[in-house]
């Protein structure tokens, strides 16, 4: 029997760089072996050779074909044996305001930038945080660009830089140790921005009153406000100081806190009720009836205090309703004359009322003027104040009474007389009050030049004939 001789199967990879890898392979990836370094990658490109006759020789026996495909089994196990595959996973890339997600199987964060094109300049205040990239899904690489920064110092000098992150970055990066209590125009924490001017304040020496206490304090900043804030003080509400806010600081100024509290009370109060009058020609004047009595009203007032510092300084009426609406009184009066109370002539002497009496005014042989309004019969006592004043700002003299304005309004003319026609009180005007006329219904008062006068009248009733 012809001896046969067999070629084993030859297996080739191509190796294949990184750099040209484009995450496209349809096939996984084989690690290579031998001459194939951990740099490169291999495609599974396998090229068979076709088992072929190639001639007539000596192997002839079939232990030896057996120990020839056995051979050729294990050189191909040991080839793909070390064959892995690299694993590919996705990169978060926060550069600036832009994100950026690329999917890469490179474990070199740096090789990671350099293949999505991005490039960072440290010259110009770039910096990247690679905190948060471990080489697998999740990873994140933060860029955080750098702007052009200006610093004012209170001392006049000025610096630009560029840098990134935050005010308190820029500060730092710019070699300035601030004194304590030294205050900035923004917050430490605010984010950085191109062309931001960071300004920082001198300290001055303050003196503040606040809560019963005075303290003094050095603080920075260029306002009233700057201090209260640096010292830690709040306002609350309508809370306010002297100087104001607003007030520039300069060294040893002294600032006052005011507390203001706001508190409302409701108070139940009464609506008193008002007398109205109507009058019957059919009852003598000296008669009256009560023809409906009089009955309080009551409403709720809510009250507003204003407390500064604990002082009362002011009460406003925020509200204001009526529980009950009051009832006024009403009394009839009666117009008509008795004929036995009527003087038969003018009385001897002449009238105590110095004022003129008016033109219009025609006093008849009776005694009575001849026009009038209405008639009252009251009770009227003397009063006499020499160089004073009344309630309505006129000089006292004989002539202005005192009146219940409630009852008889200021300004009111009348012609008084007494009832028994033995004295004329004469023309007068209602321009004083007092507190004995509240006593009685229809009571005047009225004003004498001396007291002798005013012992002389006593007590009489007199008969009022409104103008």
């Amino acid at each position: 029997m012809p001896t046969v001789l067999y070629r084993t199967q030859a297996i080739r990879y191509a190796i294949v760089d990184k750099t040209a890898y484009n995450g496209n392979f349809s096939e996984p990836l084989y690690k290579g072996v031998g001459d194939v370094n951990s740099e490169s990658y291999l495609s599974k490109e396998i090229y068979t050779m076709t088992v072929r006759k190639i001639g007539e020789t000596a192997v002839s026996s079939p232990l030896k074909r057996v120990a020839l495909l056995v051979m050729a089994v294990l050189f191909f196990v040991s080839v793909t044996a070390f064959a892995v595959p690299p694993v590919m996973y996705d990169v978060t890339i926060y550069d600036g305001e832009s994100v950026v997600v690329v999917t890469t199987v490179e474990t070199d964060a740096q090789k990671v930038l350099e293949k999505a094109g991005i490039t960072v300049n440290e010259a110009y205040g770039d910096s990247v945080s690679y905190a948060n990239f471990t080489g697998e899904d999740g990873s994140a690489i933060i860029i955080r660009r750098g702007v052009k920064v200006n610093i004012a110092s209170f001392d006049g000098t000025s610096h630009t830089i560029y840098t990134s992150g935050t005010v308190s970055d820029a500060i730092n990066t710019a070699g300035i140790t601030l004194p304590k209590g030294t205050a900035l125009n923004y917050a430490a924490e605010d984010l950085l921005e191109e062309g931001m001017t960071i300004e920082i304040y001198d300290i001055f020496n303050i003196v503040i009153t606040v809560d019963g206490k005075t303290v003094k304090k050095a603080v920075s900043g260029q306002t009233v406000a700057d201090a209260i804030s640096a010292a830690g003080i709040i306002l609350d509400g309508e809370d306010f100081t002297e100087p104001s806010l607003e007030t520039a600081l300069k060294d040893g100024i002294n600032i006052a806190v005011y507390r203001v509290n706001v508190e409302q009370r409701t108070e139940n109060e009464v609506v008193e009720y008002e007398t109205e009058y109507s009058y019957n020609d059919s009852l003598y004047r000296e008669d009256k009836k009560v023809l409906k009595d009089g009955v309080n009203g009551a409403k709720t007032i809510v009250y507003e205090d204003r407390y500064v510092n604990g002082e009362l300084i002011a009460t406003t009426v925020k509200d204001e309703s009526i529980v009950s609406e009051p009832v006024n009184k009403l009394i009839e009066v009666g117009t008509k004359v008795r004929k036995n109370a009527m003087p038969s002539s003018i009385p001897v002497g002449k009238p105590i009322s110095e004022m003129a009496v008016p033109s219009y005014l025609t006093i008849g042989s009776d005694g009575i003027p001849t026009t009038y309004s209405s008639v009252i019969n009251a009770k009227a006592t003397a009063y006499c104040i020499p160089g004073g004043t009344t309630s309505t700002g006129k000089r006292a003299q004989t002539g202005y009474i005192a009146v219940d304005p409630k009852e008889i309004p200021y300004g009111t003319e009348m012609y008084i007389v007494s009832a028994d026609g033995r004295y004329v009180y004469g023309y007068c005007i209602a321009a004083d009050t007092g507190s004995y006329i509240y006593d009685v219904d229809w009571t005047v008062d009225l004003f004498m030049n001396s007291e002798a006068q005013c012992v002389n009248w006593g007590r009489r009733d007199v008969i009022i004939y409104v103008l």
